[in-house]
């Protein structure tokens, strides 16, 4: 599938035209929710969707600012974290539907999960294109830096879970709220969690496997051809 370009040429539809038409498809959604929270008096709401219509757009606000691509799928699934979390609280799936409270681990796992991919790519690219390493010397713990980035990304990732179950208990706590429902469901957000970052290292496998010989990590943060 294609259009016509500026010149009469044809433009390819890309994945990346795709993946923006998805993040357009949602920013939609949030301003719709917005304002039908707005109207029917629930103001907190109506703010949360704002923030997540904002924070939807700095990935394209970094991109242009230091002139990177991420890899295709980040920005479709951040959008699409934020829309399953807002959508399990309107219709209050999270506390009538538990295996959806899973599936939000899982979804919110990947797109943080490539979060973090995303900027150890940052980090190589400062180091090779921009000659400005953010470490004075180059920082390799295992026997490889594709090791480094699967171990390094698996490690935040589950510390960022089990911090999350601790906010959860901690809130619950001070609030007198009811988003852990106890160890049993915490056990299960961290399986669910863990499905995230199984997917999540596949793709940066497969990602980094598909760096040309020579090339260094910051070859994913470039505009495929």
């Amino acid at each position: 599938m294609y259009n016509e370009g500026l010149m009469g040429e044809p433009e390819q539809f890309t994945a990346g035209t795709a993946e923006l038409l998805v993040v357009v498809l949602f920013q939609i959604l949030f301003i719709a929710f917005a304002i039908q929270s707005y109207l029917i008096g629930n103001s907190a709401r109506s703010f949360w969707c704002i923030v997540y219509f904002v924070l939807t757009l700095i990935p394209f606000v970094f991109e242009r600012q230091f002139g990177v691509t991420f890899p295709f799928g980040l920005k479709m699934m951040v959008a699409f974290a934020f829309f399953v979390h807002l959508w399990g609280r309107m219709t209050l799936w999270y506390w009538q539907m538990p295996l959806y409270d899973k599936f939000a681990h899982a979804v919110a796992a990947v797109a943080v999960g490539l979060i973090i991919f995303s900027c150890y790519l940052y980090l190589d690219h400062l180091e090779f294109v921009k000659k400005r390493p953010f470490f004075k010397k180059q920082v390799r713990i295992l026997s490889s830096q594709k090791t480094d980035v699967l171990v390094g990304t698996a490690i935040i990732l589950i510390l960022m879970g089990l911090f999350w179950e601790i906010g959860e208990y901690a809130i619950d706590v001070v609030h007198g709220t009811t988003y852990n429902f106890g160890f049993v469901d915490s056990v299960t957000d961290f399986m669910g969690n863990l499905i995230g970052l199984f997917i999540v290292l596949y793709i940066v496998n497969r990602s980094i496997d598909s760096i040309p010989p020579g090339e260094h990590l910051d070859y994913l943060l470039r505009e495929p051809p």
